[in-house]
């Protein structure tokens, strides 16, 4: 049994990095890590921490993780969201995000699965090229059913039928969650306010996989490199999206495997440009109070933090306030790295922390540009039973230049006898 194990840690080492093999023997034990991690504030076990993972990574590699030890680390390698946090205030800098996933990869590669929930999440992806488990025929339908509701000036043409200088990447949950769809009905009707010529590729549309990547699946390089050359082929140039999730994926995800990596935008970096240029021009106030959340794979993992905050204090009579937790220090919301397949529960606690301290803010409403983030921020509210409301970014520019597009009314539309859905 101590020589399998032995034999089964070589092979993970063999897919991990020669830096990440440094990382690991780098790790200064000295705790800052539990200090910031959101995870660990709500499950004090050791194997949570960055600290106790790398100490049983490197146990595993060796061979010496005993049965109980091992079941531990692999809860505490998956019960993580993978933030980032642990590696800004990691005084050596381990790129603990990076290693967490590729670990991952590791374990799979050698024989070791992901939890059944995740398993079952990354066989939906990979068989229905989506994560909602729906017929990409509808991944279009948002467009056409805001067109019929009369949300958009003009109907979003698809890139087959005509082709344009920008890709409007919706993204799997503003496809396909009929809680989540006003995101891309907003994006289109405010690209279409400034003027910008955009298609989108309907049921062409590829999930990103990022998921597959965050946890660890070893299909993740041939499905980026088969989306990449898809892209490629139909001559997209510049892409946008409003999913954070996609754009980590698309960006930072393919960055080594695609060279048009570095023309992924995320929506606010296009808003900014548009409202600097007087492109885009917000005319009603917006007299709230709001605080700001910073995704994960925007703001840390990609430094996107001005654009987001530049778009909020351009709308008239909004006054955004910060947490005492944001930028490279914002705290989780717990929905990224698998942990809500993981855990669920465990991901609900962490949310609920986020909105404890959006309150202490005195603010209204959280706002994020992020869906992924947008929906945990929501299952926060409702483990603290809290007053405060969740927007998605795109609400409040919408309020100030064509308030008719409300979620609300994009939602009794799309529910309603008005649009029927297909």
């Amino acid at each position: 049994m101590a020589r399998h194990r032995k034999i089964q840690g070589e092979e993970i080492a063999r897919n991990l990095n020669r830096r990440q093999l440094i990382e690991l023997e780098a790790c200064a034990r000295c705790g800052e890590c539990t200090n910031w991690c959101p995870v660990y504030a709500q499950d004090k076990r050791e194997c949570i921490s960055a600290r106790g993972k790398l100490a049983m990574l490197r146990s595993m590699l060796d061979g010496s993780l005993t049965a109980e030890e091992r079941t531990e680390f692999l809860q505490g390698l998956y019960q993580c969201s993978a933030c980032g946090q642990c590696h800004i205030v990691c005084p050596v800098r381990i790129n603990t995000p990076e290693l967490w996933e590729q670990a991952r990869y590791a374990l799979v590669s050698a024989g070791i699965p992901q939890p059944e929930g995740q398993v079952k999440q990354l066989t939906t992806i990979k068989g229905f090229n989506n994560s909602y488990g729906k017929p990409q025929e509808e991944r279009g339908l948002w467009a056409k059913n805001a067109w019929d509701a009369g949300f958009l000036k003009s109907l979003v043409p698809l890139w087959s039928e005509r082709p344009s200088s920008v890709l409007y990447f919706a993204g799997c949950t503003a496809s396909f969650d009929p809680a989540m769809q006003f995101v891309a009905v907003q994006t289109a009707r405010l690209l279409q306010e400034a003027g910008v010529e955009f298609s989108i590729l309907g049921s062409d549309e590829p999930c990103c996989i990022g998921k597959l990547r965050r946890m660890g699946d070893p299909a993740f390089t041939e499905e980026a490199q088969n989306r990449a050359r898809q892209f490629d082929n139909s001559g997209v140039r510049t892409i946008i999206v409003s999913c954070a999730g996609c754009y980590k994926g698309l960006h930072s995800d393919y960055h080594s495997l695609w060279p048009g990596a570095q023309k992924v935008l995320h929506v606010t970096q296009l808003y900014e440009q548009l409202l600097h240029d007087g492109l885009l021009r917000v005319q009603q106030e917006v007299p709230l109070v709001v605080t700001y959340h910073d995704p994960c794979h925007l703001g840390r993992h990609n430094r996107i933090y001005d654009p987001p905050r530049n778009v909020l204090q351009a709308v008239p009579a909004l006054k955004l306030v910060e947490m005492a937790r944001h930028r490279a220090f914002s705290a989780c919301c717990g929905m990224g790295g698998g942990l809500k397949a993981a855990n669920p529960e465990l991901q609900h606690k962490v949310s609920a922390s986020r909105i404890r301290e959006a309150e202490a803010t005195g603010a209204q409403a959280v706002v994020t540009p992020c869906q992924t983030c947008y929906l945990g921020l929501l299952h926060g509210v409702e483990e603290t039973s809290s007053s405060l409301k969740v927007y998605h970014l795109n609400e409040m520019l919408i309020r100030s230049v064509c308030p008719e597009v409300s979620r609300e009314a994009i939602d009794a539309a799309f529910s309603g006898d008005q649009v029927k859905l297909k």
